[in-house]
């Protein structure tokens, strides 16, 4: 008999995705779910279609119930897409209810959806069975209630389910967070003072997407005085020599794993200022500080205590959190940052087999430029260990 051994682990992991899946439902107290997000769909099942599309038309969707076969919806013509995969026992033309393609007639059609997911749902699960939604979007939402089903927010149960990668899971990240790295290196040979950042932009995506990448969730690459405060998209601003380049990855990398990689340099390789090495040495002290805090069982309010303080003329700036997620997308956990953790954080713990981001952005108000540093870091029963082996500009500090 041949041997398939990346096969066979890709089996394995998928069968490994959609056990957490209903593992996680059924402790939700949900009895099955659909799923129409683009990136639930694909953990739960390994199937992708049209990624970007479908995220904004609800025209793709899969039923997972804990017990009973997966039903995959899918777009148009496209049901020969699910047929080598295992984990779904059958595909049927997905129903949509959109205005651009329904018009006066959206309200008959989401009935019609809502009609076939409700026997769906009492076929597999009982007449008393509760659905997960992880999206609600009205007309059909409320054609479900009145076809009398109980439905829960199936969105907690999917980001616990992602948050603990399995070993292969982790292989994969690996491999995919090397072709990023790969992708930067490609970037940074060819930036010279005089292109632009929309140049330096279009080279990062170009070898992803040569390399088995699939797109960019953002178009963050700045320069100069767009680099503070964070957050200005691309341009096609020239970069001199002397300015700071900072640049965000975002990349959807091979088998549509998130690779978060964030790094600054000065054009042009030569010396930096004394406020630039200034802000990359406070940026890089507490990117390493707070790696250095990650371990099992530690308590985000824990980690909040420990963080780095930073100094208060940068506090106005600060990015949106410390730590995020990453597998498919952002993902849980999220923890904020000691200023904002009253509003919003939650309660919870880092676990083993979790991948995150550790996050740094130093710009003060008013100063020219800003430094931004991200590592992906996966904890283990050791501590931490990154994930990219992608190096910082260690004569800056």
């Amino acid at each position: 008999m041949t041997q398939h051994p990346i096969r066979d682990k890709e089996v394995e992991l998928r069968a490994y995705r959609l056990k957490r899946t209903r593992q996680l439902l059924a402790q939700f107290g949900i009895d099955a779910a659909i799923l129409f997000d683009p990136l639930n769909l694909r953990y739960a099942t390994g199937c992708r279609n049209m990624q970007v599309w479908t995220s904004h038309h609800l025209s793709r969707y899969v039923f997972v119930p804990v017990n009973g076969p997966v039903v995959l919806f899918d777009y148009g013509g496209a049901k020969h897409l699910s047929d080598d995969l295992e984990t779904i026992s059958e595909t049927r033309p997905a129903k949509s209810w959109d205005y651009f393609g329904s018009g006066n007639r959206s309200l008959e059609h989401a009935e019609s959806w809502a009609n076939e997911v409700t026997a769906l749902l009492r076929e597999t699960c009982g007449a008393d069975a509760v659905l997960g939604l992880d999206r609600a979007d009205l007309l059909p939402l409320r054609a479900l209630e009145r076809n009398g089903v109980t439905i829960k927010d199936a969105k907690g149960p999917l980001e616990m389910a992602k948050s603990i990668k399995s070993d292969y899971e982790i292989e994969v990240i690996k491999r995919s967070m090397s072709v990023c790295s790969d992708a930067i290196t490609f970037m940074r040979e060819q930036a010279v003072p005089g292109v632009t950042e929309n140049y330096l932009l279009s080279l990062v995506n170009q070898f992803n997407i040569e390399h088995g990448g699939e797109y960019q969730e953002t178009r963050l690459l700045a320069s100069g005085q767009h680099t503070n405060p964070w957050f200005t998209e691309a341009s096609e601003k020239s970069i001199t020599a002397g300015e700071m380049v900072v640049f965000d990855s975002d990349l959807i990398g091979p088998d549509g794993i998130f690779t978060d990689q964030t790094r600054s340099f000065v054009m042009g390789g030569g010396q930096a200022t004394d406020e630039q090495r200034r802000l990359y040495a406070h940026a890089y002290e507490q990117l390493q500080h707070n790696i250095s805090l990650l371990k099992p069982e530690l308590e985000f309010a824990e980690f909040i205590d420990k963080s780095w303080k930073m100094h208060d003329i940068y506090l106005p700036n600060r990015y949106a959190e410390m730590v995020h997620g990453i597998g498919f997308g952002v993902e849980f956990p999220v923890v904020y940052y000691p200023d904002d953790a009253a509003t919003w954080q939650y309660s919870g713990r880092f676990e083993a087999g979790m991948t995150v981001c550790v996050e740094s952005y130093i710009g003060k108000v008013g100063g020219r430029e800003g430094v931004k540093l991200e590592q992906p870091i996966l904890i283990t029963e050791h501590g931490p260990v990154p994930l990219s082996n992608l190096g910082f500009e260690e004569q800056y500090f």
